[in-house]
């Protein structure tokens, strides 16, 4: 299939066709996977590198191996997301590589070589970049997050036995060149039904960005509409120009990963307290500060659960935010046309803001269970541009106490730093109580990486 007259990161109205992907098909070729689409695996392992630094040759050839070996482009991905469907055929273990700015400079690179753009070049760990993002002191962070990092590699497989056994493997052959600084273990979390959910209990990843037109057309099939929220987007939401690429068609994309630990104890008591201060169920509650209810549900569409999954809304109808309260998490992290109205910007313009999320679950997978420490989600998102997309909506909107009206106060999940909201005494009327709900997610360290074009990687030996 051809699509006249665009250019690679425009899409046409049904999005890229990743099974006859035209002049996409380069360019998915040389691509890393789960950039566009989630990779889907339920485990994952992080290892977190530094280059030895006399062995910085065998350091080069070992990435150009790896990325030989095991790292999956996306178009391999939707390769075996087809024989998967269609055959039922298991797909291979997923890799992926992400290089640091200190990485780069570690293997020889400078100047334009390293991706240009400003967060990434600083780091997470910058103090003008903390105190931005509202984050809490280095000292705090957990010890293997403390050093600078140069490297970041995922692996991801349905099969556990399979996928401990390559990460393995891999330490292995990587004693020679680095030093694993940090691991980090990951999985998908799920409640009775299957759906994916974090360690509070609430559906994860209802609303992302589309780009590939089964994805589209599933919707599309499934009844569902794009009158109110539009979830499609542009591949230059989420890919910029490989420096380094070998060909005209690479690209790559900036990733941000920030492991937040949850205390699920202290947050149920939280809701319990906010019910009780409110005279409403704790579901509700719940759902005040989340924005949707457990099962996804929309607060600003309905009082009640029931309503799973509908991703179809904006909040025209809640001006005021007596039904769902403009510091609840979904609703400041993505504010659906609200915030171009209030700041006289285009929607478009806000939507350029929005994120490609990819979180996973660490720590506890134990039906029930209220962890306080050593559980919690491991974000990681890609976007094209860091300081518009990740850092904006965590500066300007999330941490912002006077977002969309004065006295909004902090996204109640991960707004820096605590402070009171404005709730609703009853859904859909306007009367508010204010009540300061305690934050109970905790950064313990992250950093920005780029996913280089897989060609980059190979070239790193003659």
């Amino acid at each position: 299939m051809r699509y006249p007259d665009i250019t690679l990161l425009e899409l046409p109205e049904q999005g890229v066709d990743v099974l006859e992907p035209g002049i996409h098909g380069p360019l998915l070729a040389d691509l890393q996977g789960n950039i566009i689409k989630s990779h889907g695996r339920d485990y994952s392992v992080l290892l977190f590198l530094r280059w030895r630094p006399d062995q910085l040759e065998a350091a080069r050839a070992w990435i150009a191996t790896f990325a030989s070996r095991w790292i999956t482009s996306a178009l391999q991905q939707f390769e075996e997301c087809r024989r998967y469907r269609e055959f039922g055929e298991p797909g291979s273990v997923f890799g992926s590589f992400f290089l640091s700015r200190t990485g780069y400079e570690a293997l020889g690179f400078s100047g334009a070589a390293i991706p240009r753009d400003q967060p990434f070049r600083m780091g997470m760990r910058h103090d003008e970049l903390a105190r931005t993002l509202g984050d809490p002191p280095l000292s705090s962070w957990e010890k293997g997050y403390q050093e600078p990092c140069h490297a970041l590699l995922e692996l991801a497989d349905d099969d556990l036995v399979r996928l401990l056994q390559t990460a393995n493997l891999i330490c292995q052959n990587l004693r020679v060149c680095a030093e694993i600084l940090h691991r980090e273990d990951g999985f998908t979390l799920r409640n009775e039904k299957g759906q994916t959910i974090e360690h509070f209990g609430y559906r994860d990843g209802i609303s992302q960005p589309l780009f590939a037109s089964s994805d589209i057309q599933k919707l599309r099939q499934a009844g569902v509409s794009f009158d109110r929220w539009d979830p499609r987007a542009p591949l230059s939401l989420v890919l910029v120009k490989d420096p380094n690429g070998k060909h005209e068609h690479s690209y790559g994309s900036y990733l941000v990963l920030r492991k937040l630990e949850q205390n699920v104890r202290r947050f149920n008591a939280d809701v319990r307290q906010l019910a009780e201060t409110l005279a409403i169920e704790p579901d509700q509650a719940g759902a005040l500060a989340v924005g949707r209810f457990k099962d996804g549900t929309p607060v600003t569409g309905s009082a009640e659960a029931g309503l799973p999954g509908d991703n179809n809304f904006d909040y025209s109808d809640d001006a005021v935010g007596s039904r769902c309260p403009f510091h609840a998490h979904v609703r400041k992290s993505n504010p659906r046309g609200e915030s171009a109205r209030a700041m006289g910007l285009s929607v478009d313009e806000e939507r350029n803001h929005r994120i490609v999320r990819r979180a996973m679950s660490y720590g506890s997978n134990q039906s029930g269970e209220e962890p306080e420490t050593g559980s919690g989600l491991l974000f990681l998102c890609y976007q094209a541009n860091i300081e518009n997309q990740f850092n904006f909506i965590q500066s300007r909107w999330v941490n912002a106490a006077n977002f969309l009206e004065v006295g909004t106060g902090p996204d109640p999940l991960v707004g820096q730093p605590a402070g009171t909201q404005q709730w609703p005494l009853q859904w859909g009327e306007r009367q508010k109580k204010s009540y300061g709900f305690n934050l109970w997610v905790t950064l313990k360290g992250g950093d920005y990486f780029f996913a280089p074009s897989i060609s980059s990687l190979l070239s790193l030996v003659p």
